[in-house]
């Protein structure tokens, strides 16, 4: 497995990706394609020139960095992959007082497991906008 700073996918590989495991932002390429290329860092992971993983962080440089996308192919699941990414991701942002990331919650033991924990004073707040849900 290769792990890459610098290594963007195409946005063929980007919809492979988040199609395979079944993302919803798959639905929307311009704005997945878009998201991904405006994120301050992008992490890909690749066996073979295959994506077969990405993760991005959004930062304020100093008090806060937000991942929003980690995403591993099915086929590269449970062999390191997505526990690499966020360690290196959290290397990288090892100075940034607050990581923050929003997960579905039966994912929440893979992030404990990556050093990641709850805080039950803390709540993640959304607002999905018109656009996307009419879509």
């Amino acid at each position: 497995m290769t792990y890459s700073f610098s290594i963007y996918p195409a946005r063929e590989e980007l919809l492979r990706l988040f199609r395979a495991v079944g993302w919803e932002s798959a639905n929307y390429p311009q704005s997945l394609s878009k998201a991904v290329s405006c994120s301050e860092t992008v992490l890909t992971a690749w066996e073979d020139n295959r994506l077969c993983g990405l993760m991005t962080a959004v930062s304020d440089g100093a008090m806060n960095v937000f991942f929003p996308y980690l995403a591993v192919h099915p086929d590269s699941q449970g062999k390191g992959v997505g526990k690499e990414m966020v360690a290196r991701m959290l290397q990288k942002y090892g100075d940034v007082y607050r990581k923050i990331l929003v997960c579905n919650e039966d994912k929440t033991a893979f992030y404990e497991k990556c050093g990641l924990r709850y805080e039950p004073d803390q709540r993640p707040m959304f607002l999905v906008d018109s656009y996307f849900a009419a879509q």
